[in-house]
Parts: structure tokens; C-alpha cells; sequence
């Protein structure tokens, strides 16, 4: 007779689990590796600039977190989270829960790629980006909303993938997370469209489709009201068209359309600004102080009513000027793959998200942590072995480009792919991080910070491509759809233009 397991003693338990635990990291060996120095580069970070590197964009959230209500710039799906946290601790809490999420959300990727019937070495290697990348880490240990939103719509795709047909909770859920990734960063908002095509490639349903799109819709058409209910109008955020007149203004010509009288202090003049410039700059920046007539205001706020003629404005050049706004969002989308994180002319410093020896707090942020009885330090030593690391320790960029190239190769069905039942896989990774680099780049200016989602998608659409171009098949067969008695397989997705 077998003795009941639970009454064995607790030192028997405690030894079995991590006899178990041993033979489990045995047979990931590679992945446990990568773990274990991920683990260790976060611990070196959390005890080199303490309690956590706060930047200057921080204090909008820190600060927000407080009142938690919509805001003209940036959405509550961060500050949400800092309130949480806020309540269990100070501001070293923060980045120590960024880490860890990062860390399991790269387990869930692991899984879904070993169910998806990627070899364990090459799911190993897909991971090794987020686990070892020093941008990664510098932006983990930022009170940033940038890690928070990486993980929403990993997790969503490892969600919506976990079995070859998601159930009506899978779908829901994956539209879920992309709301809060949405509702994070508004540029996830695109990412709705390759999902949502994933459940018409696999057949799906309606009811799966439709709790996904509900799950999806309803957090931000609420949000969108209560925005409203304060602004005067339903969106997310109050500066889409502040943004978008800065990526226009550097090339725009007014020569080339009509322009209202009003938008007239809009057109730029000589010298150009950067990007940076016409966005923040109040002194240099006509967006700060043109004047809006009474009947072309909508909203009371001057920056609410601003921000729309400006994208007005912008739009016009746009559409005169398609091939100038074409030619820089291509420009800037390909810089993203570029082989070093260095910094060209106009663009914001990459500096901010590296690692450095020197204090590398601003004095607003050094003021808040001190009012809020948090005392910054660097642990010099520390923090030189970070700044020499990442020197080396980055994803090179041509390297993501051939890995968004392999997903895309896989998704369209090239050769063996196309019987492998893993394009609809391969779709999803790569055209979300790509859809999202796009529009990142199409409505604001390039940011090292913004290419974060490239290091967990891609990776996993290359791996993913290349099991399917070999002839890989997911390890789970499709089971039968329970509004139909007989099994229907994945179809193959439509060819990726």
C-alpha cells in the first residue's frame, strides 16, 4: 500500500521537490543557464543604483499614482501598477517586481515554445535576448511603463497560442492583457489586428472572437468615457496630434498644400527642429502658443484644442507629402535593426537606457526620492561592470531583422511551413512587434526604449520559422472545434504579403 504523499514528513517533500527540481533543470540545462545569469545580472543591477533608476519621465507616473485618473499625455495602466506596489513598499520594490516579472513571463515564452514543438535549445536561445540584453535590464530597472507593457502582449500571444484552438477563456483573456497593454501604451492598440486574425486562421469561432474583441473593447471604451468625462473628448491620451505634428515638422512643406490661416504659425521654419525639439521645446516649438479660434475648438484645454489642429495640420502634410513621411518612417523602423544602440543626429540620446558609472539622476528626480525619504546611491564597482557589459551584452540588430524576416518566411508557408500548423504561430510574433514598431515610429520619434518588443517577439517568430521551415509540427494536435463532431485541423494562414 502506498503511503499517502501528503503525510510523508516535510523534509522528505522538501528533498523530492528538489530532486525533482534538479532533473527538471538537467533537462533544460541551456535554458536554466540562461536563467540562472539572468537572475544574476539582476541581482548586480538591484544592488548597483538603489532603489531604482528614476528618470525624468518617471515622476509623471509616480505622481499619477497617486490620484490614478486619466492624464493628457500617457494613459493609467502604469500608475496603477506603482500604486500597488506604493502600498507594499517604497520605490525599490518597484524594480524588483519588474525583474521577476520579466523573468517568469520568459518561462511562460519557454513553455509555449516547447508546446509549440520547438527544439529545447532553440526555445532556450529565443529567450536568451530578454534574459541577458543590458537594455532590457537598464529599462526593467526603471520606473518606466515600458516593461509592463512588453510582458502584456507576450503574455497575450503565449495565451492565445497555448492550444492549437484557444477556448472562449484563452480568447478573452488574450484580449484582455492587449487592452492593458493598450491601456500601458497606446501604440499596443494595433496589435488587436494580428490577433484577431489568428482566430480566423485557426477557425476559431465567433464566441471566441467576440469575447476576445469584448475583452478587448470594453476596458478601453470606459476609459475612453472617463477621459472624456474630464477632457471634453473620448480617447486615451489628449497629445496623438501634439506627437504627430513633431514627426511631420521636420520635413513638412506648406508650399505643398493649403493650410488655414490658424495652422499658419504651424509651418515650420528654418532652421528645422528635431523631432524632440518640436515636441517639448516651449520656447523654440510653435504648438505651445498659436492661437485656435473659438469655432475649431473642441475641449476646453488650450493643449487639448492645440494638439487636434496640429494633427490636422499634420495630417494635410502627410497626405501632400506621402513619400517624405514614408521615407522617414521606413528610415526609422529599419534603425531599430541597426548594429549598435548608438545615437544619430536628432534623435533622443540612447544614453538614457544604458547603464552608467556617474550619478544618473536629474535633479527633479533626485527631489522627489529625497521628499519621499528614498536616498539614491551607485555602488561605483557595480555599476562600471554593468556599463562594460553592455558593450557586449546586446541583441545585435541585423540579427532581429533576420529573425523577423525567418517569422515571416514561416507564416507565409514557405517550403515545409506550410504543413507544420505553426504559421498562424509565426504570424502572430512577427507582425505584432512588427505592427507595433511601425506605428511607434509613424506617430512619434525613434526611441531606443520603444524597440523593447522586439526582444521578446522576435526571437520567438525565429524560432517558430525555423522549426516550421524544417518541417516542425506542434507537439498537441487540434482538437475537434465543440460546435463541430468532426476534428478540423488548423488551416494554413494566408500568405504574408
Amino acid at each position: 500500500m502506498t503511503a499517502d504523499p501528503a503525510r510523508r514528513p516535510a523534509s522528505d517533500r522538501v528533498r523530492s521537490a528538489g530532486a525533482a527540481a534538479v532533473r527538471t533543470a538537467r533537462g533544460h540545462w541551456l535554458f536554466s543557464l540562461l536563467v540562472a545569469l539572468g537572475i544574476a545580472l539582476r541581482i548586480v543591477a538591484t544592488l548597483a543604483y538603489r532603489p531604482a533608476l528614476v528618470f525624468i519621465d518617471s515622476i509623471p507616473y509616480l505622481n499619477n499614482s497617486v490620484h490614478l485618473s486619466p492624464k493628457p499625455l500617457r494613459p493609467f495602466g502604469y500608475p496603477v501598477l506603482l500604486r500597488a506596489l506604493s502600498e507594499a513598499g517604497g520605490l525599490s520594490l518597484i524594480p524588483f517586481v519588474q525583474h521577476v516579472a520579466a523573468l517568469a513571463v520568459i518561462v511562460l515564452l519557454y513553455a509555449t515554445l516547447l508546446r509549440l514543438g520547438v527544439r529545447r535549445w532553440m526555445a532556450a536561445l529565443a529567450a536568451a535576448p530578454v534574459l541577458l540584453d543590458a537594455m532590457q535590464l537598464n529599462l526593467e530597472h526603471q520606473i518606466m511603463s515600458d516593461v509592463q507593457f512588453e510582458l502584456f502582449v507576450a503574455c497575450a500571444c503565449c495565451v492565445l497560442l497555448w492550444r492549437p484552438r484557444p477556448g472562449i477563456w484563452a480568447a478573452g483573456g488574450a484580449g484582455l492583457l492587449l487592452a492593458a497593454a493598450t491601456l500601458t501604451r497606446p501604440v499596443a492598440l494595433i496589435a488587436i489586428l494580428p490577433a484577431v486574425l489568428v482566430l480566423l486562421f485557426v477557425r476559431a469561432g465567433i464566441t471566441r472572437l467576440a469575447a476576445m474583441v469584448g475583452a478587448f473593447a470594453v476596458p478601453l471604451l470606459i476609459y475612453a468615457a472617463w477621459f472624456h468625462s474630464i477632457f471634453g473628448v473620448y480617447a486615451l491620451t489628449g497629445y496623438d496630434g501634439h506627437f504627430l505634428y513633431a514627426r511631420v515638422a521636420p520635413f513638412a512643406n506648406c508650399a505643398k498644400f493649403s493650410v488655414p490661416a490658424y495652422q499658419r504659425p504651424l509651418c515650420p521654419t528654418e532652421p528645422r527642429l528635431t523631432v524632440d525639439g518640436y515636441m517639448w521645446s516651449r520656447r523654440r516649438s510653435p504648438i505651445f502658443d498659436f492661437s485656435v479660434p473659438p469655432s475649431m475648438r473642441h475641449g476646453e484645454q488650450p493643449w487639448l484644442y492645440r494638439s487636434q489642429a496640429a494633427g490636422s495640420f499634420a495630417r494635410q502634410a502627410i497626405l501632400h507629402q506621402p513619400l517624405s513621411y514614408l521615407r522617414t518612417v521606413g528610415h526609422d523602423f529599419l534603425r531599430g535593426f541597426w548594429p549598435t544602440r548608438n545615437t544619430q543626429s536628432g534623435e533622443v540620446s540612447a544614453s538614457r537606457w544604458k547603464f552608467q558609472v556617474d550619478h544618473p539622476w536629474r535633479r527633479p528626480t533626485l527631489t522627489y526620492m529625497q521628499q519621499h525619504g528614498d536616498h539614491p546611491s551607485v555602488n561605483r564597482p557595480l555599476a562600471r561592470f554593468l556599463e562594460s557589459y553592455q558593450r557586449v551584452g546586446y541583441t545585435p540588430g541585423p540579427l532581429l531583422f533576420a529573425a523577423l524576416v525567418v517569422g515571416l518566411l514561416g507564416a507565409a508557408g514557405i517550403g515545409s511551413a506550410r504543413r507544420s500548423g505553426l504559421r498562424s504561430a509565426c504570424f502572430l510574433f512577427s507582425v505584432s512587434a512588427a505592427l507595433m514598431l511601425i506605428a511607434s515610429v509613424a506617430v512619434s520619434q525613434f526611441s531606443w526604449r520603444y524597440q523593447l518588443p522586439q526582444l521578446i517577439l522576435l526571437p520567438a517568430a525565429a524560432a517558430l520559422g525555423v522549426t516550421a521551415l524544417m518541417g516542425g509540427h506542434r507537439v498537441e494536435p487540434a482538437p475537434a472545434d465543440p460546435g463541430n463532431h468532426d476534428p478540423v485541423p488548423e488551416p494554413a494562414a494566408p500568405a504574408v504579403a
